[in-house]
């Protein structure tokens, strides 16, 4: 964060945001998975985010390679679908992505600043 406001300042809220810094991100997967609902064959993907005060956006891509923004892939777009959006406990000064197991597949969260964004992803 380096003293920044994030949220709403640095990334602001209802634009399209590649989720990092620099190149978009890359989700490769080696099977079909269901990311929020989505149906995604197995593949590389590039993924952006749609951050909001209290609702966020993950959409999959299938063009990559990207610098990441501004964003003009909308004709590429396998998906969007709802993120989770919650507080933090404590404020997070880098920007973390992690997967986490949970039942039959994991959550994707994305935290920095007091907000997690999450969505679940099951093996279809």
């Amino acid at each position: 964060m380096k003293g920044r406001k994030i949220y709403g300042d640095l990334v602001p809220f209802g634009q399209v945001w590649r989720a990092g810094a620099n190149e978009a991100t890359t989700l490769v997967t080696t099977s079909d998975v269901v990311v929020g609902g989505k149906k995604v064959p197995a593949g590389s993907y590039t993924i952006f985010t749609i951050p909001g005060a209290d609702k966020w956006a993950l959409i999959i891509n299938k063009k990559t390679g990207e610098w990441g923004i501004p964003y003009k892939y909308e004709n590429d777009e396998l998906a969007r679908v709802d993120m989770k959006v919650s507080k933090l406990p404590a404020p997070l000064e880098n920007f973390t992505m992690a997967y986490d197991k949970s039942g039959s597949g994991c959550t994707l969260r994305m935290d920095w600043e007091t907000t997690r964004a999450s969505v679940d992803i099951t093996t279809k």
